[in-house]
């Protein structure tokens, strides 16, 4: 089995070649195809986990959203930039359509409150019912935001001890990428309780920042 970097190499490889064909011609279309069923053979795209849904409604979440997935792929190959892993961008791309496909979903049942993991810090001053209608532009903002990093003030927060690590870095390792803290730790070699009580601080210190794109 490759490793993740041989995978990520290897996807990169495939999106370069497909973003050089014109939009809408054969050869975008062959080579697109060829990136997607390899993204399937290896399986790095997850859907956000989210227990605060009933089981059933998460699935059907999480089938809404392969379905947006696949056709944002398509028609958005051209806008993943070689610097940046494929995995991220790939996760980062099925985050935004999770927010995008939960609305969807939860129009055809009766949810009386929906959550989001990690941002229910940045969401809980919000009302139930401003929740239900609006909370999946304010996650696609926010997934965008978290992303550009806007004069890089989340890359510049970084732990004293472990200069290597950055807010910035846990944000797209744990939002976008849906990395528990415990493959962070492992991944980085920093306790997770050092990683947690550094996030949680952050996650506090930018709140001000996070309630502009609400």
């Amino acid at each position: 089995m490759p490793t993740k970097d041989e995978i990520d190499d290897r996807l990169k490889q495939l999106a370069i070649a497909a973003k050089h064909y014109p939009a809408k011609t054969l050869g975008r279309q062959q080579a697109v195809t060829k990136f997607i069923m390899e993204v399937e053979t290896y399986k790095i795209v997850k859907c956000p986990q989210n227990k605060k849904f009933p089981p059933q409604v998460y699935r059907e979440i999480c089938a809404e959203s392969r379905q947006i997935f696949m056709l944002r792929i398509c028609r958005e190959i051209h806008n993943y930039r070689p610097e940046n892993k494929v995995s991220q961008w790939l996760n980062f791309l099925m985050n935004k359509c999770f927010q995008e496909a939960t609305p969807k979903v939860i129009s055809r049942r009766e949810l009386s409150t929906v959550y989001y993991g990690d941002m229910e810090l940045i969401f809980n001053q919000m009302e139930k019912q401003q929740l239900q209608n609006e909370s999946y532009q304010i996650g696609l903002a926010l997934l965008d935001m978290i992303a550009d990093d806007p004069d890089d003030v989340f890359q510049s927060e970084v732990m004293k001890k472990y200069p290597h690590v950055n807010f910035k870095l846990l944000l797209v390792k744990k939002i976008i990428e849906d990395e528990s803290l415990q493959d962070i730790s492992n991944e980085l070699g920093v306790g997770v309780s050092s990683l947690s009580s550094f996030y949680q601080r952050s996650l506090e210190k930018f709140a001000p920042r996070f309630r502009e794109y609400l």
